[in-house]
């Protein structure tokens, strides 16, 4: 038996760089994703599609192990999106998001990060109001520090 659970997140920040610095860095998904915490291992499908697979997680006395696939698209300047591939009988989510980028001056720009995600998760059903909120809480978490280190790292 099985849960799923969906986080929606929205996030926006400013950073200072040019818009097309942030631009390159994020359309570049090996060098972003490097940057993202708990990713376990990030695999090249095939051109833009690549599978995730996040560091396996627990807490009482619960594990599991995020894994999903998708495929980026951007439009050569400002937005870079992401939808699910599906047809991987191992993958247990769906994750789809996008960054905006707007300059927002000389060597200034903003970033806008969104995503949705429905993730399956083996716990039982009467489990779900105790996980549900921890799911969600350690999602928005490892966003928020990779907004963080994606700071860090155009900025420095």
């Amino acid at each position: 038996m099985a849960i799923t659970v969906s986080v929606s997140l929205n996030k926006s920040f400013d950073v200072a760089c040019d818009a097309k610095k942030a631009f390159d860095f994020l359309a570049d998904v090996p060098a972003t994703t490097s940057i993202y915490p708990k990713l376990d291992k990030l695999v090249n499908v095939e051109g833009q599609t690549f599978r995730w697979e996040m560091a396996k997680i627990g807490a009482a006395g619960l594990s599991f192990q995020t894994l999903y696939t998708v495929k980026y698209t951007n439009d050569g300047s400002s937005k870079i999106n992401w939808e699910p591939v599906t047809g991987n009988k191992s993958d247990n989510a769906n994750i789809s998001g996008g960054w905006v980028i707007k300059s927002t001056g000389d060597k200034k720009c903003s970033i806008a990060f969104t995503t949705e995600a429905a993730l399956d998760l083996p716990v039982p059903r009467l489990m779900k109001a105790v996980v549900e909120p921890v799911v969600k809480t350690e999602f928005e978490s490892q966003v928020n520090e990779f907004i963080g280190n994606i700071k860090k790292k155009l900025e420095g």
